[in-house]
């Protein structure tokens, strides 16, 4: 049997299309491309349970009462605001774990300095080495926070206070930091302190502020060689200052 050219060609062109139909149904699906790039994982924007354990710096565990969203605090009636100091600080009392994690993206400021300061006040009492490096990043140059955490810190272990003071640069700041070490010492060997006044606090007001402080402590152990030290002290004021705190110190009765 004869098939013209033009059957030929419509039989031919109907078996690629029988052919290509056959493979769309039984081929696998595409996958997408990105299907083999890892998910990106989001942040919630609330701690989902109330159960969770949180670690703040220090290694403290912090258990959320309470879902606390992360959001600035300046959006949440909970926390407060600058003009709110209270509630603010309640806020991070509360919830030091969402306080910390906080800070990590605060931009600095009044808001950020009434935080950082609950929460370094939390890590001191675990790590006050610890709680130093955060008060350094994130107080914004607190200077009062600073030296009230070198305080904690001398007390737990002074010479690492010691050395931390001393690496930093000359100035008011290294000066006032050795003033809170000084006076540490001074609760255990008061003319050692006395010496480290002299010798590594700049002669002004910080240096007279801490000779004062260890001239107390001294007093209260030995007040025959406190008094001796306070009539070496050159400035008149000073001095008259000097000798009055150890009059003082001496007549109060001890309990």
């Amino acid at each position: 049997m004869r098939i013209n050219l033009k059957t030929f060609v419509l039989i031919a062109c109907l078996f690629s299309v029988g052919l290509i139909g056959i493979r769309f149904f039984i081929r696998p699906p595409i996958l997408r491309e990105s299907a083999f790039e890892e998910p990106v994982p989001t942040v919630p924007a609330t701690i989902p349970d109330s159960r969770t354990k949180t670690s703040v710096p220090g290694g403290a565990q912090v258990s959320s009462a309470e879902p606390t969203s992360l959001a600035n605090p300046m959006t949440l009636a909970l926390v407060g605001s600058p003009q709110d100091p209270d509630g603010l600080r309640e806020w991070a009392r509360q919830n030091p774990a969402e306080a910390f994690a906080w800070l990590q993206s605060a931009a600095a400021g009044e808001t950020r300095d009434i935080v950082v300061e609950i929460v370094c006040a939390r890590v001191a009492e675990s790590s006050p080495s610890e709680a130093v490096l955060l008060a350094e990043r994130y107080s914004g140059g607190c200077s009062n926070l600073l030296e009230n955490l070198v305080h904690q810190w001398a007390d737990q272990n002074e010479p690492a206070a010691l050395a931390y003071a001393m690496r930093k640069p000359p100035g008011e700041e290294r000066d006032r930091l050795l003033g809170r070490v000084a006076f540490t010492r001074s609760k255990e060997n008061p003319a050692d302190a006395a010496k480290l006044v002299a010798e590594w606090i700049s002669p002004g007001e910080v240096q007279n502020e801490a000779a004062v402080s260890v001239l107390h402590e001294w007093a209260l152990r030995d007040p025959r060689a406190a008094l001796a030290w306070a009539q070496l002290f050159s400035e008149n004021n000073l001095r008259d200052r000097a000798l009055t705190e150890v009059g003082n110190v001496s007549s109060t009765p001890k309990e």
